[in-house]
Formats: C-alpha cells, sequence, structure tokens
C-alpha cells in the first residue's frame, strides 16, 4: 500500500479552531456529544496558556489537518518515570487506511523515547473493534484486568 506523504506537527494557538472541530467531530464519532463541554476560550487557556496542561499533535495532507492526538504527561510511581496519556486520537473517517493514525502513534513512541517516558497508555472503547484491531497492530498490549474509574465534580 502507497501512503500518502503525512506531515506531523505540534499545534500552536493558531490552531484552536482546528483542535476544537476535531474534538467535536470525535465525540460524536464516540456517540459522547451531549459531554463536550469546551469551547475555544478553555481550550486555548488549557493548551496554550501559562501552564499547558496538553499537547496536540496535528496530521496533515498537503497542509490540510486530517487527524490530530491530545495528550498530556503522567507519572508511573512503578516504573519511577514519566509517561505519555494519549486522550484522543482521531483520524477523518474517510481519510482512514492511509497510515495517518499510524504515524501519530509514532510520533508519540519518538517523544516518548526521547523524554525517557516508561509508556504510553489510553482507553478505547470495549465495542470499538477497528480501534482495538488498529492499537494491536501497533503494538499496544489491550488491558483486561483495569476499569477506567471517574469522579466528576459534584
Amino acid at each position: 500500500m502507497n501512503y500518502l506523504p503525512i506531515n506531523i506537527r505540534v499545534a500552536d494557538r493558531n490552531d484552536l479552531e482546528i483542535i476544537l472541530d476535531f474534538i467535536l467531530v470525535k465525540a460524536q464519532f464516540d456517540r459522547e456529544d451531549y459531554a463536550v463541554q469546551t469551547n475555544l476560550n478553555k481550550l486555548d487557556k488549557t493548551l496554550f496558556g501559562d501552564r499547558p496542561l496538553a499537547h496536540v499533535l496535528l496530521a496533515e495532507l498537503d497542509n490540510h489537518p486530517v487527524g490530530f492526538a491530545l495528550f498530556f504527561y503522567t507519572y508511573s510511581s512503578f516504573l519511577a518515570q514519566p509517561g505519555i496519556w494519549l486522550d484522543d486520537l482521531f483520524v477523518q473517517p474517510q481519510m482512514r487506511h492511509q497510515g495517518i493514525g499510524t504515524a501519530l502513534i509514532k510520533h508519540l513512541i519518538s517523544r516518548a523515547k526521547t523524554e525517557e517516558c516508561g509508556r504510553i497508555e489510553w482507553t478505547v472503547a470495549v465495542d470499538n473493534h477497528p480501534a482495538i484491531d488498529f492499537y494491536q497492530q501497533q503494538g499496544a498490549e489491550i488491558l483486561q484486568q483495569v476499569r477506567v474509574c471517574r469522579l466528576k465534580e459534584r
């Protein structure tokens, strides 16, 4: 299979609308659009403010954004090392199977190695079989013995 030349770059403040659009499309794809409470101002503050809390990679074909990865750093006491938590990975449905997701994952792996991170972790919906297959093809182990726990603001 011949893949198109994919450019992966770190997003900046000029990409806020693109980032928000990707988040909204991903939420709709995940059937969780009801849960989205973000907006441009919140994203600007949390991604590009004085203390950025997360980072965004954009995947581009011909200077056109076709996918993104949003991640932040974690810490593992078991490893005594930082890690990367991949919060969002999304490629436009019509652009899938062209190596874009793989390029985003490889970029994160390279970053994790450079920054001496012990691992990259994320969640995947149990019924998202195409994503599970994709992640396993990337070498990911799908853990069965843990569950996501969440406390919401009261």
